[in-house]
């Protein structure tokens, strides 16, 4: 991008790690992150090694790494190896479409509580004290429309890890905000990418009438990553079509 050092949402010389990288919204999130002139860490369960490809043919700097959200100390390591990025998109999750009345449904909750929320408290955990003692950062927790007005078709265990990590949200903002810093999530609506892929969705009950895209919400987080948000601590975006209008 031209003139990137004039431009209020620029990412130039910002390292950005990207969780649940090789998912849609992980993946267009570095795509926008790249051309607002970031460099990448992509993470996943495995390296996501097509994207990175994709994205260094168009000149960005980039790198891939893999572990498993759910695992403190491997989360732990990552950071050590990585050191401290400028910012955090804290992506990854999990919302299985399924009933609670299912036999196993107990030890799905489980799960979804171990990818949603401790994944969340591991990564921001590892990464708050270098960025307060540094006195600058962003992080980026995806929530989900369904923390807002219980969604449109989600589980109530995805409900649940969802709100969860909203309301977690203003209290690690409380905390990193005195250092400078900024800690805002994003509440997406139902959205086309293979998670919601073959769930009929009722698009009556979206005011705009269709499913967001995916760089339809990676844009608000990248918003939420650029200098345009310096001012915003604990906020949530609501980018869902307007089925929860706070």
């Amino acid at each position: 991008m031209a003139n990137m050092a004039s431009n209020p949402f620029s990412l130039a010389n910002k390292t950005i790690l990207i969780t649940g990288a090789g998912g849609g919204i992980g993946g267009q999130t570095a795509h926008v992150c790249a051309a607002l002139g970031a460099g990448l860490i992509l993470a996943d369960r495995q390296e996501p090694h097509p994207l990175a490809t994709t994205l260094r043919q168009s000149g960005a700097d980039c790198q891939t790494v893999a572990f498993d959200v759910r695992d403190r100390e491997a989360t732990e390591r990552l950071i050590q190896d990585i050191g401290i990025p400028d910012g955090v998109v804290i992506n990854a999750g999990f919302c299985p479409w399924d009933s609670w009345d299912d036999d196993n449904w107990d030890a799905v909750f489980d799960t979804v509580i171990d990818i949603n929320v401790k994944s969340v408290v591991h990564l921001t955990r590892a990464v708050l004290p270098g960025m307060i003692q540094r006195g600058s950062g962003k992080i980026v927790i995806i929530s989900s429309v369904a923390a807002r007005s219980g969604g449109l078709r989600a589980s109530p265990h995805y409900v649940a890890a969802k709100g969860g990590v909203s309301a977690m949200v203003k209290w690690l903002a409380r905390k990193g905000a005195p250092a400078g810093v900024q800690i805002n999530a994003i509440c997406p609506g139902a959205t086309d990418t293979a998670m919601t892929d073959g769930q009929p969705f009722d698009l009556h009950s979206i005011p705009l009438g269709r499913m967001a895209t995916v760089n339809e919400i990676a844009l608000p987080i990248a918003f939420l990553l650029s200098p345009g948000s310096n001012y915003m601590a604990g906020a949530t975006l609501d980018v869902n079509g307007g089925v929860y209008m706070s």
